[in-house]
């Protein structure tokens, strides 16, 4: 139903309009309020919002065009009706010009004012469904300009390539400057922080809103521990000035946060925005305190990792990148991933550049990776078919050159990342005794012999236990043993003995009982049960 606002100095004739739409179109319409003059039909349109407003022309104070062209001006998209009593040429091509709709002649007839009326209503329904898609159209753009502008910025971070496309990203975006100073962000919580990755993404979450509202840079991902910052310029020239603007910014918002060193700022210097990828790198290693890729090894300043890993002097962790494959592995089961990921591109870093990776190197990178999925899935961040999965290392193995090797190292780091974030956090005792237990279910163990090795008293590794993983030692120790049944038990030609020895059991009928006690079946009907849903797939 659409409302009108019936504007007309002479009151018998707002009666008149009233009692019409009142006796025979109320199905359609309904009066939602009147004015006497101008002044006041620009007030009552601002306030009731109407959908038709049937406007005189001859008012005291403004008039009634001048009225309309008021509402207009406040952005109101009703349909307007002018009522009149002389029929001029003159007022008719100002009211058209005005986007009038239609005006009636005083008295005004009931069938013109229902088709005029009528007609208002298709013009009003049409801009409504108009108006509605093009705000549709407007959020469609805006989410389709947040995803490219986060797939060019993360392209930044991870595309090295030759093949890094800035120019198609630049059209995309409307970024009409050609030049841009890119800029490297690190979020790197307090040691010791009982949940880094959450801390460091909420520093991340406090400075993207600085810069997307109070800069006209863009801001990238969070990606393990990192973002990147645009700032577009006109020139190389502006890029002074433009860093100086940026840094006062932030140090306003983020004082505290760059005071104590949990969020650290490099610049690259201004260069073509085709070379933003190039940029990033620089930018990434001034955050982080890494030497310059073209420095002697012999002048290099004492690495950032090195710093953080108790190499003080450098050691040969700088001269080759790849000593760091411990401390990798340990920041990211830690859940520092920021830190992991410095010991990565310093391995990434000592890579020969070229098409050509001697395969001693390409074997290194592969066992880092290795290192990291043995443990994540030790540690159950993983399970043990998601590190097989991963352990298909056919893109490393086939990757073109430098390049290639660190796309691909990168993308698998963001998935180690993510997973060593979802990860349980334990206490070392308990880690150590769960990575003991997954070591050595095979075995005759027992929580006396587990507490000797972490060491712990049997009652304080108990304890721990119920607390940080809900279990005690022997249903802690039922769980991993039969899950490595499942597994074993539908090996092809896997008897009963056999599992059951494996598994630690010397017994094997004491292994069936407690196996249908805990999953409902006994072992031989699990087995045939799953070979042969393994046999309908085929």
């Amino acid at each position: 139903m659409k409302r009108l606002l019936v504007v007309d100095d002479e009151h018998p004739v707002v009666e008149a309009i009233e009692l019409m739409v009142r006796r025979d179109l109320s199905d359609e319409f309904t009066v939602a309020g009147n004015a006497s003059s101008g002044r006041e039909a620009v007030e009552m349109a601002l306030a009731l919002a109407p959908d038709i407003v049937l406007m005189d022309i001859w008012m005291p104070g403004i008039s009634g065009l001048d009225a309309v062209r008021e509402i207009r001006a406040r952005g109101l998209s009703c349909v307007f009706i002018l009522v009149t009593a002389y029929e001029r040429f003159d007022i008719a091509r100002e009211a058209m010009e005005l986007g009038v709709l239609d005006y009636l002649l005083k008295p005004v007839a009931k069938d013109k004012l229902a088709s005029a009326l009528r007609a208002a209503a298709s013009i009003a329904d049409r801009r409504f469904e108009i108006e509605k898609r093009e705000m549709e159209h407007r959020e469609r753009e805006e989410r389709l300009r947040s995803f490219v502008e986060e797939a060019f910025l993360r392209a930044v971070m991870m595309d090295e390539s030759d093949r890094f496309d800035a120019e198609r990203y630049r059209a995309a975006l409307g970024i009409s400057q050609p030049w841009a100073t890119v800029a490297a962000a690190a979020f790197l919580p307090v040691p010791g922080s009982p949940d880094p990755e959450a801390e460091a993404r909420g520093l991340y979450e406090g400075f993207r809103s600085t810069v997307r509202y109070k800069t006209r840079a863009l801001v990238g991902p969070f990606m393990a521990g990192f973002t990147v910052v645009l700032i577009p310029l006109a020139s190389s020239e502006a890029a002074e000035a433009s860093i100086a603007v940026f840094r006062s910014v932030v140090e306003q918002a983020h004082e505290p946060e760059l005071a104590h060193s949990i969020l650290k700022i490099g610049y690259a210097p201004a260069s073509p925005l085709h070379e933003a990828n190039q940029s990033w790198s620089l930018a990434f290693r001034e955050t982080m305190n890494l030497p310059c890729i073209t420095a002697p090894a012999s002048d290099a300043a004492p690495s950032a990792v090195s710093r953080a890993f108790g190499t003080a002097d450098g050691g040969s962790a700088s001269a080759s990148g790849w000593e760091d494959a411990r401390a990798f592995v340990s920041s990211l089961v830690g859940g520092d991933a920021g830190r992991a990921r410095v010991a990565l591109e310093q391995a990434l870093e000592s890579l020969p550049g070229g098409r050509d990776v001697p395969s001693p190197d390409r074997y290194r990178l592969i066992a880092l990776f290795a290192e990291a999925y043995r443990e994540f899935e030790r540690r159950s961040y993983l399970t043990l078919d998601e590190a097989r999965e991963y352990m298909d290392f056919e893109d490393l193995r086939t990757a073109d050159g430098a390049i290639g090797m660190g796309i691909s190292a990168r993308v698998r780091f963001a998935a180690l990342s993510e997973a060593s974030r979802r990860a349980p956090r334990w206490s070392a005792p308990t880690a150590r005794a769960i990575a003991y237990i997954k070591e050595n279910y095979g075995r005759q163990i027992s929580l006396e012999s587990v507490a000797a090795e972490i060491p712990l008293s049997p009652s304080h590794l108990s304890r721990l236990l119920v607390e940080e993983t809900g279990r005690g030692f022997s249903d802690f120790l039922t769980e991993v043993r039969m899950e490595r049944a499942k597994k074993l038990l539908i090996e092809p030609d896997a008897s009963i003995k056999q599992v059951s020895a494996a598994c630690g059991y010397p017994d094997p009928n004491y292994f069936s009982r407690l196996f249908k006690k805990v999953t409902g079946c006994t072992p031989t009907a699990f087995s045939s049960g799953h070979r042969e849903d393994t046999d309908a797939e085929y």
